[in-house]
Parts: structure tokens; C-alpha cells; sequence
């Protein structure tokens, strides 16, 4: 393998055995619209597991789907048929990248999943795209990897433009492993308009090197090749240095998208996957919420048939 690709790879894996600690950003309660997730940080969890509730039947039951096994000693569990007598217990990490994070999810030895997310306003946003500068955006997205990143980032003061790259899409924070990508995407954002570069899944080794992206008058230098989430994906064939069949660009319509403060992520899935629940962060205010959610009566249905009442002499 080349020397770019284990590069990457190393900082992949350091990133994973730094990132034990929870940042605080995500520490707390998150509810969506069919699910919680609740994130803590404490000094001794090492390999912290997840924890999900589930809101069942239309959300008039909620489950505890996912957690630790020694939260049943805070709240005792209740068996039945919808949450089952033992919990599902499932690892996770999370890495930060410069301006978002990744969640890994690990449901067996040999299987996970990775999913990237944005906190903005106290609220997750699922697939956000991240500036490409001089720190990690043409590798793994956990470090600087080279000199070709850092001529990137001044190639890209010179002319006046911005590039953000995107990895492995996701549907959400799943308990079970989704499909990889054959795609991903870089946006060029130049004025008013944007191009959008198509990366394909490839098994060639990992290149940190630029490639020329040239539309009409317009010319741009953009990665080789994106790592994302494991897998490599170039936009360009064999050792091309131009992209082909570049396409044309597209209108920069700005009710689309938005940015966070810094315009380090830009966020094209504007409704948020999961809001933070404020003045609750602690375990024992999650499982409050689920004891009395689960309390509650769903009303007796409306009769199939009309009721309707016998009628005696007199009445009308």
C-alpha cells in the first residue's frame, strides 16, 4: 500500500482509541421523533454501550431497547411484548473530526457502522459536509495528512473558493450495519454557483495528491481521492490527473442549506435528526420520562358501527 493510505489509516485507528470520552456537545438526552438516545460521560466508562428507547405503537409505549446492563438496578426493566427481559448491548465510540463527529457503532466483531453528524443549536443533523482546508478533509477526517492537503488550502485562499467533502451516507444512529456507499460527493462553492463532484468506490491504493477540475473557463484542483469511513473513492480513473465529464454547475440556492457559525459544515439535511431535551441529563431523567410515558392510557377506539340509542314512545 502507499504510504498516504496507511498514513490515513493510522490516524483512523488512533482516533478511535483517543476518543473514548464523550464530548460534552452531545453529553445528554436527544429525542427524535420514534427514538431517544441518551450520551454520558464518566470518568471510569471505558467503553461506553449504548442507549436507545424505542417509541413503540405510534409512541404510546417506549421502549429500552439498548443499555447498559446495570441500569436495571437503577429502574427494574418490565418484560413484555415489546421490551424483552435482557437489553440489547451494543459498544460505540466517538470520533471528532474538526467541526463535526462520527459515531461507530460496533454490532459484532467484525461489523460496524459509521455515521457522521453535525450539533448545531442543540440539535444533530445527519450527512453534513465539512470544509476542506489544511487539516483533515482530503484523508480520513481525524488529521492533517500531508503536504498535498496544505497546498490545497492555498490554492483555495488564492482563488476565492471552498471545498466540502462528504462521507459514508446514514439513515441514523442504527442497531444494525447499513449499506456502504458507491458514491460520495465534494461541492465546489464558487460565488453564486457550485459544483458537485462525484467520487466512486475504487479499490486503488489511497492518493493524497490534487487533480485539475476544469469546466469551461472555470478551473479548480481538487483530491485525488477521499477516504471515507474505511473505504477509498477517487474521481478520476487509474493515474489521470483531470477529472472527466465534469458537469455543469449548479445554482447556489440558499434555502437549501446552511452553515455553522464558522462555515466549517455545511448542512443539506436541514431537519434535525435528534433535539436535545433541555433540563434533562442524567440517566435517571430518561428513565422518569419512559416510566410515565408508559403510565399513560390510550383512549378506548371509536366504535366500528354508529351507536345508536332505542327511542320510546313520546320521543322524537
Amino acid at each position: 500500500m502507499k504510504k498516504g493510505f496507511l498514513i490515513v489509516l493510522l490516524c483512523v485507528l488512533i482516533g478511535s482509541v483517543f476518543s473514548r470520552e464523550i464530548p460534552e456537545p452531545l453529553q445528554g438526552i436527544w429525542e427524535g421523533k420514534d427514538r431517544f438516545y441518551f450520551f454520558e460521560n464518566t470518568s471510569d466508562d471505558k467503553n461506553p454501550e449504548f442507549v436507545l428507547v424505542l417509541k413503540e405503537y405510534y409512541g404510546w409505549y417506549y421502549d429500552r431497547a439498548a443499555e447498559p446492563a446495570s441500569y436495571n438496578e437503577i429502574e427494574a426493566r418490565t418484560p413484555n411484548a415489546a421490551t424483552h427481559k435482557d437489553p440489547e448491548i451494543i459498544p460505540y465510540t466517538i470520533t471528532q473530526l474538526d467541526a463535526a463527529y462520527q459515531i461507530t457503532i460496533n454490532h459484532s466483531t467484525h461489523h460496524h457502522d459509521i455515521t457522521t453528524f453535525a450539533i448545531v443549536d442543540d440539535k444533530i443533523y445527519l450527512n453534513p459536509y465539512t470544509l476542506v482546508d489544511a487539516g483533515p478533509s482530503t484523508g480520513s477526517g481525524t488529521t492533517d495528512i500531508g503536504s498535498g492537503t496544505t497546498d490545497l488550502s492555498l490554492r483555495v485562499e488564492r482563488s476565492n473558493q471552498r471545498l466540502y467533502r462528504r462521507y459514508q451516507h446514514s439513515l441514523g444512529f442504527l442497531m444494525y450495519e447499513q449499506a456502504t456507499d458507491q458514491n460520495i460527493s465534494l461541492l465546489i462553492l464558487d460565488g453564486d454557483k457550485y459544483y458537485d463532484v462525484r467520487y466512486w468506490l475504487t479499490d486503488m491504493d489511497y492518493s493524497e495528491g490534487l487533480v485539475s477540475f476544469k469546466y469551461h473557463d472555470d478551473s479548480y484542483m481538487v483530491p485525488k481521492h477521499l477516504f471515507a469511513d474505511g473505504q477509498n473513492y477517487s474521481c478520476v480513473s487509474g493515474r489521470s490527473k483531470k477529472v472527466r465529464n465534469t458537469m455543469p454547475p449548479f445554482e447556489l440556492d440558499k434555502t437549501n442549506f446552511f452553515f455553522n457559525d464558522d462555515q466549517s459544515v455545511l448542512i443539506t439535511e436541514t431537519t434535525p435528526y435528534l433535539t436535545k431535551v433541555k433540563d434533562a441529563a442524567t440517566i435517571q431523567a430518561l428513565l422518569k420520562i419512559v416510566k410515565e410515558a408508559n403510565a399513560r392510557r390510550k383512549p378506548d377506539p371509536e366504535p366500528i358501527f354508529p351507536v345508536k340509542l332505542p327511542k320510546f314512545p313520546g320521543e322524537e
